[in-house]
C-alpha cells in the first residue's frame, strides 16, 4: 500500500497538517499575547494617569488649604458690602477690592434670585446659570450657620479649576451670595494628564472624584474637549454618579467592570486612595476605555484564523480525495500497462489466424467481424502504448497531408464500422498540410472514428469533412451532456457502452500540443467534433 500512495501527495498531507497545527499553536500565543498586551498597556497607562492625576489634585488640595480662609475672608468682606449696597446693582467696585493686587483677578462674585438662578455676577458668562443642583449642600450650610467653602472642582465652561464659597444673604434668606477662587498654577498638570489621555485614542473620558465625608464630591474631567455650559441635570447625573461610584468602590483600591453602551463594548478601571491632605476624604480615579477597536482586533483574528483553518481542512479534504483517485489511476495505469504485454503476442496471433483463414476459406461475414474486432482491439492497443510511451519518446514531426491521412484512416476502420452497422461518408473537399507526427495524426484520427461508432446510433451515416484547416466528425445519436468532463481520462459520457475512457483524453492532449482548436456541439440530432488545425501550406489540388 505503501508504494501505492503517491509521495507528491503524501508529502502535501503531512506538510498541511503540520501548517494547521502550526496555525492553532500560532492562534493561541497570538490570542494570549495581544490580549496580554492590551492589558498591560491599559494599566500602564493608568497607573501614569493616575500619577500626574494625584499630583495634581495634591497640589490642588494643598493650595484649597491655604486658600480656603482667604476665600472666607473675601466671602466676608462681600456680605458686609452688600449690608449697604443693592444686591442687584453694579458688583464693580467691590469686584476690584476683593481682586486687588492679583494680577488674573481670581475672585468673581454670583448673587442669585430666589430660585437659585444666577441674576447679578461679575463674570457674565454665567448670568441664568442655575445653582440648584448644589441647594442641599447650601442648606446644610445654612442650617450649620457657617460659610460653606468648597474643594477644587473642574469647570467644563472655563477648563479651569475653582473653590466657591456660598451663604444666603441677610436681607433675603432666599437669595445665595458664592464667591469663586480661580486656581491658576496647575495648567502644566493638567497638560501632563491631557497629552496621556488624548495620545491614546482608545480612551473616551478620564473622571476623578474627591469625595467627602460630608456628602460633598468634586469631579474632575481631564481629557481635552472644547468647553461647554453644562445643564442642571448634566451636573446632577455627574454628582449623582461619583456618590453611587464611591458606595461602589467602598473599601477596593483597585476594581474594573466592562459593559456594552450604544453597540459599543465599554470598560472603566477604578483606583481609589485616602488624600494625604485630608483624612475625610479620598479620591477615586476612572478613565473609561472603548474597547470597541480591541474586540473587533480579536474578531479579526478569529476570522482569519477560522478561515485558514476552514481553508486548510477543505484542502485536506481534496487531498484525501486526490490521494485515493491517484491511487486508483495509479493502479489503472500499472493494469492497463500489464494489460498490454499481455494482450501483444495473442492479438497478433489472431490477426494472423484470420488472415490464413480468409486465404484458405475465404472473406465471409464471420470473419469480417472478427477484423473488425481486431481493429477494435488494435486502436485500443495503440492508445494504451501511445499513452505510457510518449513521455520517453519523442516523435519525429512531419509535413504530412491530411487529406492522405484521412482517406487512409478511414478506409482502415470501413470494415468495422460494416460490422456494427454502421456507414462512414468521407467528403473531401481541400487538402490541409499539416507539421505533425505520423502516430500522433493517427491517434486523433482514430479515436474520433473509433468514438464515432461506438457511440452512433445503429444503421446511421457517420459523415467525415474535410474542408481547408477544418476536420469535422458527424455523429447521429445521443447528445453528449458533458461537454468538458469527456475529455478527461478514464471518463465515458455512456457506462453502457464499452471502452476505457482513453481515446478523447488522448485527443486533447495532442491537440493542446500543436494547437488544435476543439468544439463540439449538437445539431440536427448529431453530436459534432470539429477540429481547426494550423496549415502548414495549403494544398487545393
Amino acid at each position: 500500500m505503501k508504494e501505492l500512495i503517491p509521495k507528491s501527495s503524501t508529502l502535501i498531507f503531512l506538510i498541511l497538517i503540520i501548517f494547521l497545527s502550526s496555525i492553532f499553536l500560532g492562534y493561541k500565543f497570538l490570542l494570549k499575547n495581544l490580549e496580554n498586551n492590551h492589558e498591560t498597556k491599559q494599566k500602564i497607562l493608568f497607573y501614569e494617569i493616575q500619577k500626574h492625576s494625584n499630583t495634581l489634585l495634591t497640589k490642588l488640595l494643598y493650595d484649597y488649604s491655604l486658600k480656603k480662609e482667604v476665600i472666607l475672608s473675601k466671602h466676608k468682606e462681600v456680605l458686609k458690602y452688600l449690608e449697604t449696597n443693592s444686591y442687584d446693582g453694579d458688583l464693580n467696585e467691590i469686584y476690584e477690592k476683593i481682586n486687588e493686587g492679583l494680577e488674573d483677578k481670581p475672585y468673581n462674585i454670583y448673587i442669585t434670585d430666589e430660585n437659585l438662578v444666577i441674576r447679578n455676577t461679575t463674570f457674565k458668562q454665567d448670568l441664568g446659570f442655575d445653582l440648584n443642583f448644589a441647594k442641599k449642600l447650601f442648606d446644610k450650610h445654612e442650617k450649620e450657620k457657617v460659610i460653606g467653602v468648597s474643594a477644587p472642582v473642574f469647570e467644563t465652561s472655563s477648563i479651569n479649576f475653582f473653590s466657591f464659597s456660598d451663604s444666603y444673604l441677610p436681607k433675603n434668606k432666599k437669595r445665595l451670595l458664592q464667591i469663586s477662587y480661580k486656581y491658576s498654577d496647575v495648567d502644566f498638570n493638567l497638560k501632563l494628564i491631557q497629552n496621556s489621555i488624548d495620545s491614546n485614542e482608545n480612551i473616551e473620558n478620564s473622571i476623578s472624584y474627591i469625595v467627602f465625608n460630608d456628602g460633598y464630591i468634586g469631579d474632575f474631567i481631564f481629557k481635552s474637549f472644547k468647553s461647554f455650559k453644562p445643564n442642571l441635570n448634566e451636573i446632577t447625573n455627574r454628582l449623582e454618579k461619583g456618590k453611587e461610584l464611591a458606595k461602589k468602590i467602598a473599601d477596593y483600591e483597585y476594581m474594573s467592570e466592562e459593559f456594552i453602551e450604544n453597540n459599543r463594548q465599554i470598560k472603566i478601571m477604578y483606583f481609589s486612595e485616602k488624600t494625604p491632605i485630608y483624612k475625610d476624604a479620598k479620591i477615586i480615579y476612572s478613565i473609561i476605555f472603548d474597547e470597541t477597536k480591541h474586540i473587533e482586533n480579536i474578531k479579526l483574528l478569529n476570522y482569519m484564523m477560522y478561515s485558514l483553518f476552514l481553508i486548510g481542512v477543505i484542502t485536506l479534504f481534496f487531498i484525501y480525495r486526490i490521494r485515493n483517485k491517484e491511487y486508483l489511476l495509479s493502479y489503472k495505469d500499472k493494469f492497463i500497462e500489464h494489460s498490454m504485454h499481455e494482450i501483444k503476442t495473442p492479438l497478433s496471433i489472431i490477426k494472423l489466424n484470420n488472415e490464413l483463414r480468409n486465404k484458405v476459406l475465404g472473406v465471409d461475414k464471420y470473419s469480417t467481424k472478427i477484423e473488425a474486432a481486431i481493429k477494435t482491439l488494435q486502436n485500443s492497443y495503440e492508445d494504451m502504448t501511445f499513452l505510457h510511451t510518449k513521455k520517453y519518446i519523442s516523435y519525429n514531426l512531419e509535413i504530412l497531408s491530411l487529406r492522405d491521412v484521412l482517406t487512409k484512416r478511414v478506409s482502415y476502420f470501413k470494415s468495422v464500422s460494416t460490422a456494427q452497422g454502421r456507414v462512414l461518408n468521407l467528403e473531401i473537399n481541400s487538402n490541409c498540410l499539416i507539421k505533425i507526427s505520423q502516430i500522433e495524426i493517427e491517434r486523433l484520427i482514430d479515436n474520433n472514428l473509433s468514438n464515432a461508432i461506438k457511440y452512433s446510433n445503429i444503421n446511421s451515416i457517420i459523415t467525415i469533412n474535410l474542408t481547408n484547416n477544418i476536420l469535422t466528425f458527424k455523429t447521429f445519436g445521443k447528445e453528449i451532456k458533458n461537454k468538458n468532463k469527456i475529455f478527461k481520462r478514464y471518463e465515458r459520457e455512456n457506462e453502457n457502452h464499452g471502452g476505457h475512457g482513453l481515446g478523447l483524453s488522448i485527443i486533447k492532449d495532442i491537440c493542446k500540443k500543436y494547437k488544435i482548436e476543439i468544439e463540439l456541439k449538437y445539431e440536427d440530432n448529431q453530436n459534432i467534433f470539429i477540429y481547426s488545425f494550423i496549415c502548414h501550406t495549403n494544398d487545393t489540388k
